[in-house]
Formats: structure tokens, C-alpha cells, sequence
């Protein structure tokens, strides 16, 4: 179920500091809210929570979320009722675009994936929907607080 997803701002830095502190390795994550139905009743969600998970692989090239802090992330949205809508890794030298590794290990075509590079001057964060041999940009923003930035940048 394809969404369009709200990002507060804060959740930027959160991103980019888990992928500098990984270096040289990728950095794995969650990133969790709610969905809801918008005027035009289209579903939109929005990040509540972020949860750097570790990776088990510890490679630059490749990550593999580590099973107890998964399952300590999931346990920590049950009271909340928060639902994962992305998980996020890192390309330390490479640009935010699926690889094929990417796509063979999709967590599920239901959550939206983030790739944070750092392989430019500035770190650069895409969003994508992945599915087994295709990948497509996702419907994304990051927003002020509680108020929806109108240049739409994702």
C-alpha cells in the first residue's frame, strides 16, 4: 500500500549522524509512525520514531539487521502502536540508488526504503519502493514540526 510519508526534520540529522558513526560500514534502521487518510483520502504517514538497529554484517558494502535490535525496536512500538513505514541503510561511498543487493534483501515492498550516501561533499538521502527487480522514487517530504514544508525537496 503505496503512501505518501512525512518526515520531521529532526529525523535528518538522527540519519546522517548513524551513517557518519558507522563509517566505514553501512548503517541499518527503522523508522516508524502511523498511517492515516488525508482530506482527499489518500493515506499519508507520518515518522514518529527512529530506531538505528545494528549491523550484524559490519561491511561498507552490505548490512544485515541484527535480530535483537530488531526485535527490541518492534517491542518498543507495540504500546505506542507505531507500524514500521521505512527502513533506512547507508552507501558511505556510493550514490542513494538500490543496488541489486538492495533489492534481493528487501525487508518488504510494503515499507519505503531510505539509502543516506555519503559518498559526496554533503551527505544526499532518497527514498525508494523497492520490489524484487524494480525500484521507484517514493512520495516523500521532510516536514517543520507539525507543519508540511510546501517545496515538497524529498
Amino acid at each position: 500500500m503505496p503512501f505518501r510519508l512525512l518526515v520531521p526534520r529532526r529525523f535528518q540529522d538522527e540519519l546522517v549522524a548513524h551513517a557518519r558513526r558507522e563509517l566505514p560500514n553501512e548503517c541499518c534502521g527503522l523508522l516508524a509512525g502511523k498511517v492515516t487518510t488525508d482530506r482527499k483520502g489518500e493515506s499519508v504517514a507520518r515518522v514518529e520514531r527512529c530506531f538505528p538497529l545494528v549491523n550484524a554484517a559490519a561491511s561498507p558494502v552490505e548490512y544485515l539487521s541484527h535480530a535483537h535490535s530488531m526485535f527490541a525496536a518492534v517491542r518498543e512500538m507495540r504500546a505506542p502502536e507505531l507500524e514500521i513505514l521505512a527502513v533506512y541503510h547507508s552507501h558511505p561511498t556510493s550514490h542513494p540508488v538500490p543496488s541489486g543487493t538492495d533489492l534481493d534483501r528487501n525487508y518488504s515492498e510494503e515499507v519505503i526504503n531510505f539509502i543516506i550516501s555519503l559518498a559526496g561533499d554533503r551527505p544526499e538521502i532518497r527514498a525508494w519502493w523497492l520490489k524484487p527487480d524494480d525500484y521507484a522514487e517514493a512520495d516523500w517530504e521532510w516536514i517543520e514540526d507539525d507543519v508540511e514544508k510546501t517545496s515538497g525537496d524529498g
